[in-house]
């Protein structure tokens, strides 16, 4: 697959193929037959499952991705071993697609916090 050779990995590497929650799991020489469908990863209606992954030994995946019907893999590389701490998940202006990295960047005062529960919890009420 040349997803997994772009992504940097082998299929050696590949820990198994299956849903992204890991659920449905098969080892690489198992899935290999699977995946090997014809299909149109061109506009029109999506046809591979949107939740099947790659997940490798690493801890990085391919997931699949589709805008308007095109279809294609998406790597994520493996997370950090030890992540940042942050401390903001709301914008005070429209999100627009902003990740948890970009909020944490430039997050006003006002809206940072120490008690996610209690923010996550108030979220929805007035």
């Amino acid at each position: 697959m040349d997803a997994i050779e772009e992504s940097g990995h082998t299929t050696d590497d590949v820990l198994y193929v299956g849903s992204e929650d890991g659920r449905l799991q098969l080892p690489w020489p198992q899935a290999e037959p699977v995946l090997r469908v014809r299909y149109d990863n061109g506009y029109g209606d999506q046809e591979i499952a949107t939740d099947l992954c790659v997940r490798f030994t690493d801890g990085a995946m391919l997931v699949r991705c589709e805008y308007d019907g095109a279809e294609w893999w998406r790597p994520i590389p493996a997370p950090a071993p030890q992540g940042d701490a942050f401390d903001c998940v709301k914008s005070d202006s429209s999100m627009n697609g902003r990740c948890l990295a970009d909020l944490n960047e430039s997050c006003d005062e006002h809206f940072q916090f120490g008690m996610v529960g209690v923010w996550l919890t108030s979220i929805g009420n007035p």
